[in-house]
């Protein structure tokens, strides 16, 4: 199974839309971490057939979204978090060993608009970068979690250059 990871749209929805579009029937969920959550809800009402998970992140305002979610999928947990709180500016030791005390076998964050991928063996860390609004890569990205029968996880960053146009991108490969 495959999980669509978006976050840091900032309410610019038209690239997550049609990404979700594009491949969102092929996904098991779609999860947004945070920035600008009532972007999520706007999709989410735009694709109700798909199931949406939604942390709230540092520039979400008069909202109950929870900052943070434990998701189960493919006999995974799968800890969801917009980052700030974890200072993943700083160090991203916090937010690992933060993972590993909630029991999680993956975190999902945000916040930095930058893709990083790790697999630290006891938990994987995945920020899929901004879809929207990206920073350190000149290419909006975005995530997909892969989850085997057999519970292996593989995360890929995917680059978007278009409507049409998107693949992993060679430097999270």
């Amino acid at each position: 199974m495959k999980l669509l990871i978006l976050s840091d749209t900032h309410g610019y929805v038209e690239n997550a839309r049609n990404i979700i579009q594009r491949i969102g029937k092929y996904m098991a969920c779609v999860i947004h971490l945070g920035d600008h959550d009532k972007d999520a809800m706007r999709l989410q009402s735009e694709f109700s057939n798909i199931p949406f998970y939604v942390v709230r992140g540092n520039n979400d305002y008069g909202t109950d979204t929870p900052t943070e979610l434990m998701v189960r999928y493919g006999g995974k947990k799968i800890l969801l978090t917009h980052g700030n709180k974890q200072n993943v500016y700083g160090n991203l030791n916090v937010i690992h060993y933060w993972a590993m005390e909630k029991g999680a076998d993956a975190v999902l964050f945000g916040h930095t608009h930058t893709p990083f991928y790790e697999d630290k063996g006891q938990v994987l860390l995945m920020n899929p970068g901004s879809i929207s609004r990206p920073r350190q890569s000149l290419t909006p990205t975005f995530g997909i979690l892969e989850i085997t029968d057999t519970g292996i996880m593989q995360g890929t960053i995917m680059e978007y250059h278009g409507e049409n146009s998107f693949f992993p991108s060679k430097y999270y490969l």
